[in-house]
């Protein structure tokens, strides 16, 4: 396949990638230049529809979903009997090869890592869409830092009646939820608990369930218990510990009620963690390392035991005392973190991504919200403007309910974005978006590409520059071509004559008992027109039977220039039953005189203009 162009505009480079239904290509898009990933359907599925169906949803699903954690869909096509889709290149690595190279990864990468998934899995399920198959194998980390979700292929809008038929298990069963696992009925809480897996396996580098068999892992998921966390990594904090088993219960009703709440538990465990993925640096061994007999020896040693067996010998109800403190302390902390439980009002979260955090905290405190602000760099989005928040919009909560704001810190410099196919008003939003400004706009040329769209930029795509920095570009303006007179050649003839100035064959009307299969059927009448100027490239046709042709006729125009003056511009046309011709055009000195033999078939009428202006009209 290396080397092969699709529909003579996706050039295979490299295989980068397989899995059980597809193949996956670094290629390269010939028309807009850039560099792409091409997923193309196993040969092997290539005549089963049901395969073929779920393939192009994946692209129907996935293209509905825009966000920086998520893969985007550019095209989806066949080409003879290959099934292609389309997507945005990623240089990276997939997170379990990430998980295979780093042994201890930090705890605060681990839950950013699952933040940024989830934050994922939330658009997709405010689309309407489950993606049934998270696994690190479809997480890709950039060589930037930024988690990205691929691979929708298992992916179907949610529908009350949307079941996994139980003798076709979709999904990687390590990561199987167990009501895919029974072929029950599935919702967006089947990706919490697949996510649930995924950080699970991150934290202690270990996967809850191992088996001989695909189904032995399965009924596993369906009925074992799932290992503490704290088992394989003690380091894990007890209100991280029971946010995971909480996505881990085996009944969906258990498990958090939103991905959302998900993330939001995970930041409150972690501290609100913000910190951008980076490789592994710590060690969980230094972590977890036993104490020596030394340590145990010590004066300091002896103090904590000292302490420990004071309180092991305090009387009890000391120890019921220090528990209820304890439990008020914690109470207050929920109640002033999450809002007043006893208020009756019902708040509706409103959604305040993409806007500026000035008007974003005003617009909260006004519905008796408290605020609470993660700043992060990034390089695409402004500085100042909210990149997310949780609870998400359209959450209903209590007066006093703290909202959670990341908010973008801006960059030092940034990449100038490939526009290149988009128009000019979808370039001028993604500027906007990314702090730069529309420059110069011009219009350019390039019948090989689609009209109204940008075709060159300057600076160039993947240049570094400033916020604010001016970008130029070049817009292909509508070409209009020159349709060719078909009128009277045989269809064949026409099919070879369109495909030579790359136009097409529209509708073919037949009259006359002609076939519009027959290539020798003649070509009577054509939309639009011969001679005429279309931004069309198609032609449509009527033909018939062969016809005597009509008698040719013959004559020859004269005609005097004016003299004084400058040249005149001199056109003669001819019209006769094959349509209108231009048969001359040309300037003439004042006082020369232009002589021309004409010629056409059946009724002919000759014109003659002088600078526009019709001089001389007769029949031959």
């Amino acid at each position: 396949m290396i080397g092969k162009i699709l529909d003579e505009r996706y050039e295979l480079i490299k295989k980068i990638g397989a899995g059980g239904m597809a193949d996956v290509y670094m290629a390269k898009d010939i028309l807009l230049d850039r560099v792409v990933a091409v997923k193309i359907l196993h040969s092997n599925f290539a005549e089963d529809n049901d395969f073929i169906i779920r393939f192009r949803h994946e692209a129907q699903s996935a293209g509905k979903l825009t966000h920086p954690n998520i893969v985007g869909i550019y095209d989806v096509g066949c080409d003879g009997d290959i099934h292609y889709i389309v997507m945005e290149y990623v240089e990276g690595e997939t997170l379990k090869q990430y998980i295979q190279s780093h042994p201890n990864i930090p705890i605060d990468t681990a839950v950013r890592i699952a933040i940024d998934i989830g934050n994922a899995l939330e658009e997709a399920h405010a689309n309407g869409i489950i993606h049934c198959d998270i696994k690190p194998h479809n997480i890709l980390l950039t060589d930037t830092g930024k988690v990205k979700v691929t691979d929708f292929g298992i992916a179907r809008a949610i529908n009350s009646s949307t079941v996994i038929d139980k003798q076709s298990i979709l999904g990687s069963v390590h990561y199987l939820s167990p009501e895919q696992a029974a072929g029950d009925k599935i919702t967006a809480k089947t990706d919490i608990y697949s996510l649930g897996i995924v950080l699970y396996e991150m934290l202690t580098h270990h996967l809850p369930f191992e088996g001989e068999t695909a189904v032995s892992i399965a009924l596993k998921h369906m009925q074992g218990d799932i290992p503490r966390p704290t088992k394989f990594n003690p380091a894990i904090s007890p209100m991280l510990e029971e946010c995971l088993l909480t996505a881990l219960q085996k009944d969906p009703d258990k498990r958090y009620d939103t991905v959302a709440d998900f993330i939001s538990e995970l930041k409150i465990a972690q501290g609100f963690t913000t910190a951008i993925y980076k490789p592994a640096t710590h060690d969980f061994t230094a972590m977890t390392r036993p104490i020596s007999r030394k340590k145990l020896n010590n004066p300091k040693g002896s103090k904590e035991t000292k302490i420990s067996n004071f309180i092991t010998h305090l009387p009890q109800k000391y120890i019921w005392i220090g528990m209820a403190v304890l439990f008020i302390v914690c109470f207050a902390w929920a109640f002033f973190s999450f809002g007043n439980f006893w208020s009756s009002e019902n708040i509706t979260v409103p959604n305040v991504v993409g806007k500026p955090v000035e008007v974003a905290q005003t617009t909260l405190k006004k519905l008796d919200l408290k605020v609470s602000v993660d700043e992060i760099e990034s390089e695409d989005i402004p500085q100042g403007e909210v990149i997310s928040q949780t609870p998400v919009a359209g959450t209903n909560v209590k007066a006093k309910r703290i909202i959670h704001l990341t908010v973008s810190k801006g960059g030092s410099a940034m990449l100038i974005p490939d526009l290149k196919g988009l128009t000019l008003e979808q370039a001028k939003e993604r500027l906007d978006k990314m702090g730069l400004s529309l420059g110069a706009v011009e219009n350019g040329n390039d019948p090989d590409k689609p009209s109204e769209v940008i075709i060159s930029q300057s600076p160039e795509p993947g240049t570094k520059a400033s916020k604010g920095a001016r970008i130029n570009i070049v817009i292909n303006m509508k070409q209009k071509t020159s349709i060719p007179n078909l009128v009277g050649m045989t269809l064949g003839d026409a099919r070879n004559t369109l495909l030579s100035m790359k136009l097409s064959v529209g509708t073919i009307t037949a009259t006359d008992g002609a076939s519009s299969d027959d290539s020798n059927a003649i070509i009577l009448s054509q939309d639009p027109a011969g001679g005429e100027s279309s931004s069309s490239s198609v032609v449509n046709l009527t033909v018939g039977n062969n016809k005597p042709k009509a008698a040719k006729k013959t004559g020859t125009v004269n005609i005097s220039i004016p003299k004084g003056g400058n040249p005149r511009q001199v056109d003669i046309f001819v019209t006769d039953d094959t349509g209108k011709h231009t048969v001359f055009s040309s300037k003439a000195n004042p006082g020369s005189t232009v002589t021309k033999d004409v010629s056409g078939t059946g009724n002919v009428r000759v014109q003659v203009s002088i600078d526009g202006s019709v001089v001389q009209d007769r029949e031959l």
